[in-house]
């Protein structure tokens, strides 16, 4: 019954992406650009109803451009060695892609164990931007894995985001509640800024 009514309150809305304005800008990149980029974002195993609303922040990113835009399930699609084939197929039909792994909470995990398995591999993405993860602070390997060109950690003032990772930066989120970072306006605003890079904005 708990779980109907999550699912129901999922359904109707309860995560709503806020627009970011640099979609202007990333709309406005020709599509050639935008086709070159490869933006996955991993869902939460936990969040099994998508109260976090990351469904919904992939469609926006594919909404505004972005046709390579994918969604990453646990329990749908598989486990970390599951998305690192996807990473390992795409680099492989496209050498040029750039891609952006977007992880919340615990599917932030699986993306750093995704990234563990691609770099004796010597293959890397662009970028990665994790999300108000705990269990990547307890579990993270120590160094953290070299095969990503730069990391956004968005996280709540309250949750401190783990240390130490190269060519990171920290984006605070002002919400306490963990299910709303990834449709925080500054979370958008940071994926949405990732996007824009990756096809080559000016902004």
């Amino acid at each position: 019954m708990i779980c109907a009514g999550l699912l129901t309150c999922s359904v109707a809305g309860c995560a709503t992406v806020h627009e970011s304005p640099l979609e202007v800008n990333l709309l406005a990149t020709p599509p050639c650009y935008r086709d070159e980029v490869y933006p996955i974002f991993v869902a939460s195993p936990i969040d099994v109803c998508d109260l976090g609303g990351m469904e919904r922040l992939a469609e926006y990113a594919k909404s505004r451009g972005c046709a390579n835009t994918q969604f990453f399930v646990l329990y749908d699609d598989g486990d970390a060695e599951v998305l690192a084939d996807r990473i390992r197929a795409i680099r492989c039909r496209n050498p040029r892609a750039r891609i952006l792994l977007t992880g919340f909470s615990s599917g932030c995990l699986i993306i750093h164990d995704a990234l563990c398995l691609l770099e004796p591999q010597c293959i890397a993405v662009d970028r990665v931007c994790y999300i108000d993860s705990f269990t990547l602070k307890l579990f993270m390997r120590d160094p953290h894995p070299n095969n990503v060109g730069c990391v956004s950690l968005v996280y709540r003032e309250k949750n401190p985001p783990p240390t130490d990772i190269p060519r990171s930066s920290v984006y605070y989120l002002k919400t306490t509640n963990h299910f709303e970072t990834p449709t925080d306006p500054r979370t958008v605003h940071v994926v949405m800024s990732n996007l824009c890079q990756l096809a080559g904005c000016c902004y």
